[in-house]
């Protein structure tokens, strides 16, 4: 029996500390067994994997019980407690395990499980669990990215079809998807929140097109998706039509409730305690100096209060059924945080942390500029985690909300 399986059916019984340990100690072994070199690499150096690599890693999740750790049973999913959750979620990190793109399990799914019809969750859940249907996301475009609910991208009723023109901009990973959930409008008299619905489009319909929009680095992520007279049959709506809104603001609340990225942080935090305990040329240790000393307290503090901040968004999900604007205060606190341990690497590190601005591997580049090994795990301090504080709503935008909707201002 899986790991997942095991804690599933304890259900009902305490998750103590002793139980919180040995399920701790399950995903160590099990990451341990599961993740070889390669991937370890790959997500100790924030590189990303090849699609295959990702559909791999998930089909194995999946085999574990632990593919949709959110999900109810009866779709494949685990049934666990808020904490059980948390836990497999933080020690999954911290063991070194690749980073679960998110759309599928933690975006679409929960959207199709409370808004789908039962047509479509039979029809799209089953995929998505195992990423045969392979999702990204069509909110941003190029003229409609803050404000969100500008966007331009039409959705016409034509018979049993909708005709969808338009495109999205920085929709991540599309070039591995095979399916887009995707905001269009379909009233353009009605007041802009109040004209936008939610279809889910096949990327293999004919008139869709895409081009990458490269990182600076290299790297290929983002992508920019183009709508001409594609054809989307009317089944494919979720929620009511003119009502995508409401599935919209849903969605973000599940996109910001685990943008806090916690797990990430304990994760850069062991790793600049470690390097803070490497010596350096000269046979000195940063973990010596106490401005280091007192350094690290800190960013350690901030990692803690991030870690009880997800436990509070948690709970109120399992108590209500919804985050609500608390997901922006996670998702800025979450963002702020990983991005001062960032910056802390870099200066630890100082002209050392040049290679991961050098080159996309900063293995070979090290080697070859004749730097110190651990100039390697300088990667992520490349870009200061700036892409997350953008993707999802900037921080600026969660401030907005949180004086809106939190402070009533």
């Amino acid at each position: 029996m899986s790991t997942a399986q095991r804690v599933a059916s304890s259900e009902g019984s305490v998750f103590d500390a002793a139980a919180e340990q040995a399920f701790r100690e399950e995903i160590r072994s099990f990451v341990r067994e599961h993740v070889d070199d390669d991937l370890r690499a790959r997500t100790d150096h924030h590189r990303g994997l090849t699609r295959q690599q990702y559909f791999d890693w998930q089909q194995t999740l999946v085999a574990q019980g632990g593919g949709a750790i959110n999900w109810p049973r009866e779709w494949g999913g685990t049934g666990w407690s808020v904490r059980q959750q948390f836990v497999f979620e933080e020690a999954m990190a911290q063991a070194g395990a690749p980073h679960q793109i998110s759309f599928n399990a933690r975006m679409i799914g929960p959207i199709l499980l409370a808004f789908g019809t039962p047509e479509q969750k039979e029809r799209f859940l089953p995929g998505t669990l195992t990423w045969e249907k392979w999702w990204c996301q069509g909110y941003s475009e190029p003229s409609s990215g803050s404000d969100l609910a500008s966007l331009r991208t039409r959705a016409v009723r034509d018979g049993d079809h909708y005709v969808v023109n338009g495109s999205k901009i920085w929709t991540s990973h599309a070039h591995y998807a095979n399916w887009i959930f995707c905001l269009v409008r379909t009233d353009v008299d009605a007041p802009k929140h109040a004209g936008i619905s939610f279809l889910l489009i096949d990327l293999t319909t004919p008139g869709v097109s895409m081009r990458p929009v490269p990182h600076f680095y290299g790297a290929h992520v983002f992508n920019q998706v183009f709508f001409e007279d594609v054809r989307v049959p009317c089944e494919n709506l979720v929620g009511a039509e003119n009502g995508g809104w409401t599935v919209a603001k849903a969605l973000l609340e599940h996109e910001r409730l685990y943008s806090s990225r916690h797990g990430e942080a304990k994760r850069r935090l062991l790793r600049l305690r470690r390097l803070a305990e490497r010596a350096d040329a000269r046979g000195r240790r940063a973990i010596d100096d106490p401005r280091w000393q007192d350094r690290i307290a800190w960013l350690a503090m901030r990692v803690q209060a991030l870690e009880y901040l997800v436990m509070r968004g948690l709970d109120s999900l399992e108590r209500t059924g919804e985050v609500g604007p608390f997901a922006s205060t996670l998702k800025l606190k979450g963002i702020e945080t990983n991005q001062a341990v960032d910056a802390a690497v870099a200066e630890l590190l100082g002209p050392d942390a040049l290679p991961a601005d050098q080159a996309y591997d900063p293995e070979s580049a090290a080697e070859a500029m004749g730097l110190v090994p651990e100039a390697r795990y300088a990667v992520e301090a490349r870009y200061f985690f700036r892409g997350p504080g953008i993707a999802g709503g900037s921080n600026e935008i969660q401030r907005g909300i949180i004086a809106k909707r939190v402070l009533d201002l």
